[in-house]
């Protein structure tokens, strides 16, 4: 049986593959780093889980043989290219404008955003 959402499983094991930065990408400040998917797994996940006719997930066993899968589905989405790391001020200053969750619809919007935020500084 498993302890966490499944998602969480998914993000443990992704956090082998991100090189975080020891700055912030906006502002090259070095405190309260904290690290950002531009891509929501959560919502990759999701979609890969739909997409694979999987319904349910209730072993870590399970969660072992899928992850791989879902990495390689979306290694572009999902690689350092579209991670960032941030201040604590910007990160919340990003999600207070996109949302705690947003749509990856709006990653490009998120990419502009950031772009500007970095040529203010």
């Amino acid at each position: 049986m498993l302890k966490r959402f499944p998602v969480k499983y998914i993000r443990d094991y992704l956090k082998k593959r991100y090189q975080k930065t020891d700055y912030c990408y906006i502002c090259a400040s070095t405190d309260k780093l904290e690290f950002h998917h531009l891509y929501s797994v959560s919502e990759l996940f999701n979609s890969w889980c739909v997409k694979n006719k999987i319904s349910e997930i209730t072993t870590v066993e399970e969660i072992n043989i899928y992850r791989e899968q879902f990495e390689k589905d979306y290694f572009w989405e999902l690689s350092n290219d579209n991670a960032l790391t941030l201040c604590k001020q910007h990160h919340e200053r990003l999600h207070n404008i996109f949302g705690q969750r947003y749509d990856n619809s709006v990653v490009k919007k998120v990419k502009n955003w950031v772009e500007i935020q970095k040529e203010k500084n």
